[in-house]
């Protein structure tokens, strides 16, 4: 995998907006980079090649320096999104670093969303450090951006049940099933069963779990948390399901343990 090398020169701005059905902003070319995360609702992008592109909730748009679009709220309910506007020291990195497209569907959206957001806090503080901090977070989040698209693609390409096998590392902690996992794979659920289990000997479900509690075991060990607070780090959507599967897979129930 390539290695890559750039640096955030300038946040001209990062805010939230909130857009009702039907309004709309035309770009005539952008000044700078940008990236804009769906909060919630839907945001249509059409550019004057006549190409049109939908981002839902959780998507990220990346807009390149020059880009002329016309982008639209659409649905029947209002469009939260933040944007940041970004330069880089390098005039060829949208070009030769960041993914190929327009429209970035992340794995990782908590991780994003909570980037995005304290970017919004950030800009505009009077914090001494505070223009030093806000390049510093869109540099993580672009680095979060380019390290998932590239490890995605090698992954995707090379070997489904290695894609599936880190899909679920990375989101233990998120409510995702066979299904979900199975798409970043890149192949169906029922092909994805029979290829983990020729490779690990259990479903990816079994395997999902099975990482989400030994993740509870430490956080258990550590004393420091309630159980309620284990079971939703951990990706269960209550405590008493979490301590099902908990005694299931060790014969204890998460109090013994």
């Amino acid at each position: 995998m390539d290695a890559f090398d750039f640096r955030v020169r300038s946040v001209p701005f990062a805010y939230r907006r909130i857009y009702a059905p039907g309004k709309a902003i035309q770009m005539s070319g952008r000044s700078a980079h940008g990236l804009t995360l769906v909060m919630s609702g839907k945001l249509q992008i059409s550019f004057q090649n006549g190409k049109t592109e939908v981002a839902g909730e959780g998507d990220i748009i990346l807009q390149r320096f020059g880009d002329v679009y016309l982008l639209e709220a659409i649905g029947d309910s209002p469009t939260e999104y933040i944007v940041i506007s970004y330069l880089t020291e390098e005039k060829d990195f949208a070009d030769t670093v960041l993914p190929n497209c327009h429209i970035f569907t992340s794995e990782h959206r908590r991780r994003y969303r909570d980037a995005f957001e304290r970017a919004a806090e950030t800009h505009g503080t009077t914090s001494v450090c505070g223009e030093t901090l806000l390049r510093a977070l869109v540099q993580q989040i672009l680095c979060h951006i380019i390290n998932e698209h590239y490890t995605r693609t090698l992954l995707c390409r090379d070997d489904p049940v290695a894609r599936a096998k880190f899909f679920i590392e990375e989101n233990f902690d998120q409510n995702v099933g066979v299904r979900e996992i199975a798409n970043a794979a890149c192949c169906s659920p029922s092909h994805l069963r029979a290829l983990f289990r020729k490779v690990y000997g259990e479903s990816p479900i079994h395997y999902l779990n099975h990482t989400r509690i030994e993740h509870a075991k430490e956080m258990l060990s550590s004393n420091l948390f309630r159980l309620e607070e284990i079971a939703t780090a951990c990706g269960f959507q209550n405590v008493y399901y979490f301590s099902h599967v908990f005694k299931a897979y060790t014969g204890v129930s998460p109090g013994k343990y």
